[in-house]
């Protein structure tokens, strides 16, 4: 049972991991960078973490739930497939390109001890499989071309994921105009006609 200084403590330290990781690298961050980011003794970290790969483990967890929560709550609501997809597209640049550098951490998931990996790789899963479930309602209803609604997920999540490694605060287009562009150019491509 964690006590209620680590459960307010360890967001902090989350944070702070999350933070070192994007500026430094998973590799080349330290348990001594993290402890000195939230002022707390490196042996200290230990009262709430194993070590710096549960860290990762935490972050990647943290950001892999609010993606798969969002998604969730579009698949419950009444919309019809379509607008379904439409708020699902719109929603994940949103939420990649408000916090750029959460996104850019997956690409450590290979550095995680086997349990947390396949863990992280389970809540990846779930979140293909419930954009699938979108496509293949749309399919189904006549609101998307026939195809093979594994591939149109992963040709929509292919497209998305890659918006954060081009996109610029300063550019010329808002997350908003991104979102937009994308979602109509996506959705008119699994269009029936």
């Amino acid at each position: 049972m964690q006590s209620g200084e680590t459960l307010t403590k360890l967001p902090q330290i989350i944070e702070a991991a999350t933070r070192c990781f994007q500026d430094k690298g998973y590799v080349a961050t330290t348990l001594n960078d993290i402890a000195e980011a939230v002022n707390l003794q490196k042996p200290t970290l230990y009262h709430y973490v194993k070590n710096k790969n549960e860290l990762l483990f935490l972050v990647l967890k943290n950001t892999a739930e609010s993606y798969n929560q969002a998604l969730e709550a579009v698949v419950a609501s009444p919309l019809n497939p379509r607008d379904k997809l439409d708020r699902a597209i719109r929603q994940h640049i949103h939420l990649q390109l408000e916090h750029p550098g959460t996104v850019t951490l997956f690409r450590d998931v290979g550095e995680l001890d086997q349990g947390y990996r396949r863990e992280i790789r389970q809540a990846l899963k779930r979140y293909r499989e419930l954009l699938q479930d979108i496509i293949r309602q749309g399919i189904e209803a006549g609101r998307f071309r026939p195809a093979d609604p594994s591939m149109a997920a992963l040709f929509v999540l292919g497209a998305v994921n890659f918006v954060h490694r081009w996109y610029r605060v300063e550019g010329p287009r808002s997350i908003a105009e991104i979102a937009e562009f994308y979602s109509q150019t996506l959705l008119q491509s699994l269009s029936p006609s």
